[in-house]
């Protein structure tokens, strides 16, 4: 790469429905982002990942991106572990 990070990026609108506390101490977020007109699909997450403030009933943007950086790096490096085995 020519040291830029690219990046491709798309959004989504989703609903907090509920954060539910499990028995190890941790939160879970329960959102749901539309799929087709009146069909709701969930999304779970856990709720560290929330912007602090967030409440239930609220809506976000969650971004999701590709990062071509890292994963050139990671399939080099199982390429690099591969060749080794091979030897």
């Amino acid at each position: 790469m020519d040291g830029e990070k690219k990046k491709v990026q798309n959004e989504m609108s989703v609903f907090l429905d509920r954060i539910e506390e499990e028995e190890d101490g941790s939160s879970t977020a329960i959102l749901f982002f539309e799929e087709e007109e009146d069909e709701f699909r969930e999304f779970v997450l856990p709720a560290d990942f929330l912007p602090e403030g967030t409440n239930e009933g609220e809506y976000l943007t969650i971004k999701i991106s590709r990062d071509e950086e890292k994963t050139t790096e990671a399939l080099d490096e199982a390429r690099a572990l591969l060749k080794k085995l091979e030897e």
